[in-house]
C-alpha cells in the first residue's frame, strides 16, 4: 500500500478515539450550565445565557495551558451559549468582548481554518447521555443529535474501506471486496436520516432547531455555522467521482466545506484532488474496446452498489432539505440558504451526479454483457 495512504488510513482510524475523548471533555466546566441551556432558550433569558458565555470565556483566558482536546472540546462548548445568544440577534462579540480573541487562540492550537464549532462537534464529539449538549428541551434535537453520530461513524468506516480499495487496481479481486464492505457499512447512513425523516416533522427543524445555526462574527468575519455539508462523503464523492471534476458548482462547495473537517479528511482530499476519478478510470477501460474481466466486472458491481447505497441515503436528505426549504419560503418569501451558506442547488447537484455515475456503471456493465455475449 502507499505509504501516504497507509498513514491516513490509520490516522483516519484514530478519529473516533479523538472524538470520544473531545467528547469526554469538560474543560471549562461547564456540563451543569449546558444543562440549563435548553431551558433559558425556551424560556428567552437571554441576560441569563449572555452571563453563561461570560463566564465560559473568562474561563478560557485564565486557562493557559491546553492541548488539541481541550481545545477542541472549549470550542465546542462556547459555540453553544453563542449561537444561542445568535438566534436572537445577539452577536456573541458584542456582549462578550474577549469572546472573538478566545475562540481564535483556541483555532491555532487546534490548527483550524475556521474559529468556531463545526457539525462534527454537534454530533460526534457532542457526549452521549446526560452530559449531551442541546440548543432546545424537545426530544426531536436529541433524535437529530444520536441519528447523525451514529451515521458520521458509518461514513467514516465507509471511506477507510473505500481509500483501502483504491490500493488495487479493478483487475484485482480485492478492490471489490474493500468496495462492498464500504457499502455494507454506508447502509447505518441511510438508516439516520430515515429515522431523521420519520422522527422529526419539517416544522419541528425549522421553527425549533434551525434557528440555532445561523452565522456569528468573529473578529469582524463572519462564519457560517454547521451544517450537514461537513461530513466524510464530501471524500467519498471526491474518490468515486470529484477528483477530477471542475464544475463551478462543485468545487466552491468542497472547497467551503472540506476545510471545516478535521485535517485528515483535509489530507486524504489532497491525496485524490486533481488525479483520475475511478469513474474516469472506468470510462477509459470502457471506451478502450477491450472486454471486463471477471475481477473487473466484481469490481464495478461493487461501486454501484456503493453509489446506489448512496443514493438511497441523498434522495430522503434532499427531500428533508427540499421540503425545510419551501417551508422557509413559504413563511419568508426570500432567498433561503442552509446553516452553510449553501442553497438546495448543491443538494440537488451531488443527487444528481450520484444518479449519473450510478447509471453510467450499468451502462458499462450491459455493454460489457452484450460484447462477451
Amino acid at each position: 500500500m502507499d505509504g501516504r495512504a497507509l498513514q491516513l488510513l490509520n490516522n483516519l482510524r484514530q478519529e473516533q478515539a479523538i472524538n470520544q475523548a473531545i467528547a469526554d471533555a469538560d474543560p471549562l466546566d461547564v456540563d451543569a450550565s449546558l444543562r440549563l441551556l435548553p431551558l433559558l432558550n425556551e424560556r428567552k433569558e437571554i441576560a441569563a445565557i449572555g452571563e453563561l458565555l461570560e463566564e465560559a470565556v473568562t474561563r478560557a483566558q485564565k486557562q493557559h495551558e491546553g492541548g488539541f482536546i481541550h481545545s477542541s472540546a472549549a470550542i465546542r462548548d462556547i459555540c453553544m451559549f453563542a449561537a444561542s445568544l445568535m438566534c436572537y440577534g445577539i452577536e456573541p462579540n458584542e456582549r462578550v468582548p474577549e469572546f472573538s480573541q478566545t475562540l481564535l487562540d483556541y483555532s491555532i492550537i487546534t490548527q483550524s481554518h475556521i474559529p468556531r464549532d463545526s457539525f462534527i462537534d454537534y454530533t460526534s464529539r457532542n457526549p452521549a447521555g446526560n452530559r449531551e449538549r442541546h440548543f432546545t428541551t424537545r426530544s426531536e434535537e436529541g433524535v437529530f443529535i444520536d441519528s447523525l453520530r451514529r451515521g458520521m461513524a458509518a461514513l467514516d468506516a465507509s471511506l477507510q474501506e473505500l481509500v483501502h480499495a483504491c490500493q488495487y487496481s479493478f483487475a484485482q479481486q480485492d478492490f471489490a471486496d474493500h468496495c462492498s464492505a464500504a457499502a455494507h457499512n454506508f447502509q447505518i447512513m441511510i438508516d439516520a436520516i430515515v429515522q431523521v425523516k420519520r422522527g422529526i416533522t419539517t416544522e419541528v427543524f425549522t421553527h425549533y432547531i434551525r434557528p440555532f445555526f445561523e452565522p456569528f462574527m468573529v473578529e469582524g468575519r463572519a462564519y457560517s455555522a454547521p451544517s450537514g455539508a461537513e461530513m466524510s462523503i464530501l471524500n467519498i464523492d471526491l474518490i468515486i467521482w470529484g477528483s477530477d471534476c471542475y464544475d463551478d458548482l462543485y468545487t466552491p462547495y468542497v472547497q467551503a466545506n472540506i476545510i471545516r473537517l478535521p485535517t485528515v479528511y483535509q489530507e486524504i482530499c489532497r491525496l485524490f484532488v486533481g488525479k483520475k476519478s475511478l469513474i474516469t478510470m472506468l470510462q477509459d477501460i470502457a471506451t478502450s474496446g477491450r472486454q471486463l474481466c471477471k475481477d473487473e466486472r466484481n469490481s464495478v458491481r461493487a461501486l454501484h452498489s456503493l453509489l446506489t447505497k448512496m443514493y438511497s441515503f441523498r434522495m430522503p436528505h434532499y427531500k428533508v432539505a427540499e421540503d425545510n426549504v419551501k417551508l422557509r419560503l413559504k413563511e419568508t418569501g426570500g432567498e433561503v440558504k442552509g446553516s452553510s451558506g449553501f442553497g438546495i442547488d448543491e443538494v440537488k447537484y451531488v443527487l444528481d451526479q450520484t444518479m449519473k455515475k450510478r447509471q453510467l456503471l450499468a451502462q458499462i456493465l450491459a455493454e460489457d454483457a452484450i460484447q462477451a455475449s
